[in-house]
């Protein structure tokens, strides 16, 4: 049997929206995610305020992503940095924002360190990084619409 070895990827973008951290954080929860993105589901397991804090645990179900997650709110530091664990049984996600101010705006920096634990989740790390910048750029539009227009995007 030959012996698996792991790709560990790492992919990052940054993105500008012409917002406030503190206009920007509240909305980085898995409950409050329910107002601005589209199908939107989880089911929340662990928080003690019913948003998003540090131990914070989270399932949810993403298409293209290996099956079921898990996720777990590792670091909380409002306004600035918050990072996930998000588990499968294919890889395992460190998902890291970190927000900037830059002007009247915010620089969001969305870090993934990707570990694949199979020949699935090897699969998954090929695509990553053309798929990221994809992501993020949606994930950002869609945010920046909310902010402004208080409605969520669809399309």
């Amino acid at each position: 049997m030959a012996e698996f070895v792991s790709n560990p990827v790492t992919v990052s973008e940054e993105t500008y929206l012409d917002f406030t951290s503190e206009t920007i954080w509240p909305q980085l929860c898995p409950t409050r995610e329910y107002d601005w993105i589209e199908h939107w589901e989880c089911d929340l397991v662990r928080s003690a305020s019913g948003y998003n804090e540090l131990d914070c645990v989270f399932l949810r179900d993403f298409p293209g992503e290996c099956g079921r997650e898990t996720w777990v709110t590792s670091r909380f530091e409002p306004f600035q940095r918050i990072e996930f664990v998000r588990t499968n049984q294919a890889r395992v996600i460190r998902f890291v924002i970190e927000l900037t101010p830059d002007g009247a705006g915010t620089v969001l920096r969305w870090t993934q360190h990707i570990t694949p634990l199979n020949a699935e989740g090897n699969e998954y790390v090929k695509d990553k990084p053309r798929a990221f910048k994809a992501q993020m750029g949606m994930l950002a539009k869609i945010l920046a619409h909310y902010l402004e227009t208080g409605d969520m995007f669809r399309g």
